[in-house]
């Protein structure tokens, strides 16, 4: 087993360990366990999410904000046609 695998097995296993941790929390009162942890089982995830959702609204706002303007299409328009030639005495 190489190193990947090695980390992928520990993510697994702990990925295991915390979803049934997390489900033992929701059913807390069915574990003899104390009911507090019904709620935060509840309201961890959706306090995490709305950070998160939070963060990335923050981190657009940030990339509009740090942005400089386009160029205006009529000044690129302009710069970008070529120029008439003059008479060169060609017929």
């Amino acid at each position: 087993m190489n190193r990947d695998q090695a980390y992928g097995a520990i993510v697994l296993v702990i990925s295991i360990v915390l979803a049934v941790v997390y489900l033992m929390s929701l059913f807390a009162p069915y574990f003899a366990l104390p009911s507090w942890l019904t709620w935060w089982a509840i309201a961890l995830p959706v306090i995490l999410a709305v950070l998160a959702v939070l963060t990335i609204c923050m981190w657009v706002g940030w990339v509009m904000l740090t942005t400089p303007p386009p160029p205006d299409l009529e000044e690129l328009g302009k710069s970008s046609q070529p120029k008439p030639e003059e008479n060169s005495g060609k017929v």
